[in-house]
């Protein structure tokens, strides 16, 4: 499992220093957006700020695909100071809807999202609850070996 604080540790030192270029979103303005491709596939990267400091970080990272429709990796954290507030659970809903309304936009009929999410971390799996309607499989993940769950869903996207 990789740990989504760490990228939010950096993203917060790039952001502070004007060095991620962002835009508001389509659908809430409110929600920064900020593309890559760091790895040679597609990564969107939204975050909730106040001022220079971001306070939540949704990363959807492309994985590959899956019956010919992309699959991306989801992460998300909020910095300590913000935490229990429900900005984990109300900046990933407005990232998935952002995600969701450009891939619709650029023609894609279908994605699938998933989640790996240590078995002990119960926030962490709340959260992802919110968008994962099928229960998540045990597994022993492959980066850290340690018991994992994987959310995953489908979503069928409707053309603009």
């Amino acid at each position: 499992m990789t740990d989504p604080a760490g990228a939010l540790a950096l993203f917060q030192g790039a952001f502070a220093r004007g060095q991620i270029p962002v835009q508001p979103g389509r659908l809430d303005p409110t929600l920064l957006f900020a593309p890559d491709r760091p790895n040679g596939l597609a990564r969107f990267n939204y975050m909730r700020s106040d001022g220079r400091t971001l306070k939540a970080l949704v990363m959807f990272a492309q994985s590959g695909t899956e019956d010919g429709h992309p699959v991306f990796n989801l992460g998300y954290a909020v910095a300590e100071a913000f935490r229990g507030q429900g900005l984990a659970k109300a900046t990933l809903a407005a990232a998935l809807a952002e995600l969701t309304d450009g891939m619709s936009a650029a023609g894609i009929p279908c994605i699938h999202v998933e989640a790996v999410i240590d078995v002990d971390h119960a926030v962490s799996q709340r959260v992802a609850k919110t968008i994962f309607n099928a229960a998540p499989v045990n597994i022993i993940d492959s980066i850290s070996g340690l018991p994992a769950l994987h959310f995953t869903r489908k979503i069928a996207l409707n053309k603009s």
